[in-house]
C-alpha cells in the first residue's frame, strides 16, 4: 500500500520587525521631500505669459468671475484660466479676446510656446495639454471702451 504523502501548509514567512521599520523608514525618507504648486500659481504664470503676447487683449472669464469685480472684488488677473496640476504635469484651458486683424492661429501658437516656457523655466512641470478658446475678437479701439465702461460701473455701483 503506498503511503500518502503529506503536504505541510506553510504561512508565509512574516518580515521581522526590524525590517518592516526599515521599509516603513525608508518610505517616508522618498516622501519627505515634495514641491507642489497650488493651481493659482500655475494660473498666474500662465495669465502673465498669456497677456505678453501681441494679439492677446485680455483675458475672459465666467459670468461669476465678471459679477465679482463688478461688485468691488479686485481684478482677478487668471480668470479666464482652468488649470489641472499634477505632480510632474500639468493641463490648461484659456479663454482670451484677441485683437482683430491678427492670425489666431500664430496667436496661439506663440500663446503655448510663451506659456509652457514660462511654466517648465519657473516650475519644471511640462504642459500636457493647452487648449484656448477665443471668447471674442475686437479692435483695440474697441477693447479699450469696454474696459473703460466696465472699470466705470464697477466704481460707481459700489455701496459704501
Amino acid at each position: 500500500m503506498a503511503e500518502a504523502t503529506k503536504t505541510e501548509r506553510t504561512e508565509p514567512k512574516k518580515e521581522s520587525t526590524k525590517v518592516q521599520e526599515q521599509r516603513e523608514q525608508e518610505l517616508q525618507e522618498v516622501n519627505r521631500f515634495k514641491l507642489t504648486f497650488d493651481d493659482e500659481v500655475i494660473k498666474k504664470v500662465t495669465a502673465i505669459a498669456t497677456r505678453q503676447t501681441d494679439g492677446i487683449l485680455g483675458m475672459s472669464g465666467s459670468v461669476f468671475e465678471g459679477l465679482s469685480e463688478r461688485f468691488g472684488a479686485t481684478q482677478n488677473i487668471s480668470k479666464g484660466i482652468s488649470a489641472e496640476v499634477g505632480e510632474k504635469q500639468v493641463a490648461l484651458d484659456i479663454d482670451v479676446i484677441i485683437e482683430y486683424g491678427k492670425s489666431i492661429p500664430t496667436i496661439y501658437q506663440t500663446v503655448q510656446d510663451n506659456v509652457s516656457n514660462a511654466i517648465r523655466e519657473m516650475t519644471g512641470l511640462e504642459v500636457i495639454e493647452f487648449n484656448m478658446h477665443v471668447e471674442d475678437v475686437l479692435t483695440r479701439k474697441e477693447y479699450e471702451e469696454k474696459e473703460n465702461r466696465s472699470n466705470q460701473t464697477s466704481t460707481t455701483d459700489r455701496v459704501e
